[in-house]
């Protein structure tokens, strides 16, 4: 790939571009992606699942209870889009910080005197 943009981040600043597009990757594209990619897809779909649980009890009073099946699908497939919306690009920073906990550490090389 050869996007200036992109030749002039980090590594992990371009996996993180690269998942986190306009479309979520799908599983067999995930499998096969990057290790780095594969995190920044996973913290960024966390991400969302948390937000559309903050979101449901807010959606849930706004749209009201009335209206039987037909509402209750609506405000959920709302609360979706709404969740997937904010997380997408940058998101609100929970994404990252999953991703940098995913991140394998290298171990710690003690020194003797």
């Amino acid at each position: 790939m050869n996007i200036p943009a992109l030749n002039s981040v980090s590594a992990t600043s371009a996996a993180e571009h690269v998942a986190r597009a306009k479309q979520p990757l799908t599983p067999a594209v995930l499998r096969k992606a990057a290790p780095e990619v594969q995190r920044a897809e996973v913290a960024a779909q966390f991400e969302a699942i948390l937000v559309r649980q903050l979101l449901a009890p807010t959606m849930t009073s706004m749209l009201g209870k009335e209206g039987g099946a037909a509402s209750s699908v609506y405000g959920d497939m709302l609360t979706d889009t709404l969740a997937q919306q904010l997380t997408r690009g940058t998101g609100l920073g929970l994404g990252r910080l999953l991703e940098q906990q995913l991140a394998p550490r290298t171990p710690k090389s003690s020194t003797t005197l």
